[in-house]
């Protein structure tokens, strides 16, 4: 499976690893990843790991945002909101970032518009 998720993430076009465990907390376990792999892959390429807010994901785990932040991969976060109402879980997603010792300087989409672009590359 990392194999395949390497592959994915070496398409130019593709700057963020959402959901990056598939992970659905009470129904199913996330895969398993060779993360320091994944880590690396995202280092040298310039790739993002999402954190995801939604209460039944917390995906990514504050285990491995730690991890991610000690190898020093950038990470996103998001709220996997689908109405407005779900924009009010972006508080999990922020304390399952500062369970894994990730400051504002590891989250891309914490940056100015324009510093966001430069990062991102567009």
């Amino acid at each position: 499976m990392t194999k395949r998720v390497l592959n994915s993430l070496d398409y130019p076009r593709i700057k963020i690893l959402a959901h990056p465990t598939a992970r659905k907390i009470n129904d199913r376990e996330g895969i398993e990843l060779d993360w320091p792999k994944i880590f690396e892959f995202c280092i040298k390429n310039n790739k993002f790991l999402e954190i995801n807010a939604d209460p039944a994901r917390l995906d990514l785990p504050d285990s491995l945002v730690r991890e991610a932040v000690k190898y020093g991969v950038k990470m996103t976060l998001g709220t996997d909101s689908h109405d407005v109402s779900m924009l009010d879980n972006m508080t999990y997603g922020v304390s399952v970032a500062r369970r894994g010792w990730c400051e504002i300087k590891n989250i891309v989409n914490c940056l100015s518009l324009e510093k966001f672009k430069e990062v991102i590359k567009l």
